[in-house]
């Protein structure tokens, strides 16, 4: 275990109780707290150093293992599906509603403007010190040492949020507009389903007065049926907007 001379001890303690709290190895504590200090907090601490760097290196880690998790657990998801889930399980809005979950709103090192300005709420900031954080977690213990604390604490809650959170409540805004065209309101429809129970794949189609206007897929029913309702609100939207143009 490195320690660094120049960190507190209640700082010290806050960052072992973070690693305690994910059951990571306490390894080199200095790395760690670089990988929470802030450009703003650098800036005026005279620091000759922040966390940019490390966040560098915690995207391109991050890719690979989420990347890895996704092709493990659903082998039957097409690429195509593959790359929009990781797009959106890694997405910075998603990152940083799972930083503030873990309590890194409360470890991150903040410049006063930057605290003042709300900071410690921002979800971009909090998303990129998440990837600081891996960056370091990767350098100091290794991609095998952090790859639970990654599927655990990122990837399976970040499915959750992504569900909705990167495209949108569209099933809410298609239900509005079918009402309000047709009176009547969208059917969903489930044509293929594959896999175990614990991890299955979806294949879904919505329906307006019987007539098919979107089709989804994703790794839950829900991701599925979403992505069905965009399609369809878009396709409903475009054919309404051509209709008053003439």
């Amino acid at each position: 275990m490195k320690l660094a001379g120049q960190i507190d001890p209640e700082r010290l303690k806050q960052l072992m109780q973070f690693l305690d709290a994910h059951r990571l190895p306490v390894g080199d504590l200095e790395l760690l707290d670089r990988s929470l200090t802030h450009s703003s907090y650098a800036f005026e601490q005279q620091l000759d150093h922040d966390n940019e760097r490390l966040e560098f290196l915690g995207d391109s880690v991050l890719g690979l293992l989420v990347s890895e998790y996704l092709f493990s657990e659903h082998p039957r998801a097409r690429e195509g599906v593959l790359s929009k889930h990781k797009a959106t399980i890694i997405s910075r809005n998603v990152l940083g509603k799972r930083a503030q979950e873990i309590g890194l709103g409360e470890l991150v090192l903040l410049g006063k403007g930057e605290e003042l300005h709300g900071g410690r709420e921002r979800t971009a900031l909090l998303g990129s010190a998440l990837e600081a954080v891996v960056g370091a977690l990767y350098l100091d213990l290794g991609l095998d040492a952090i790859r639970d604390f990654a599927s655990n604490e990122i990837f399976e809650p970040g499915r959750t949020l992504a569900t909705t959170d990167e495209f949108g409540d569209y099933k809410s805004l298609l239900q509005e507009l079918v009402q309000k065209l047709f009176q009547c309101v969208p059917e969903y429809d489930i044509v293929s389903e594959s896999g175990p129970d614990h991890n299955k794949h979806f294949e879904v189609v919505v329906r307006v007065n019987g007539i098919i206007r979107g089709r989804g897929e994703g790794l839950r029913k829900k991701i599925a049926e979403n992505q069905a309702a965009m399609c369809a609100f878009w396709a409903l939207s475009e054919q309404m907007r051509r209709t008053e143009a003439t």
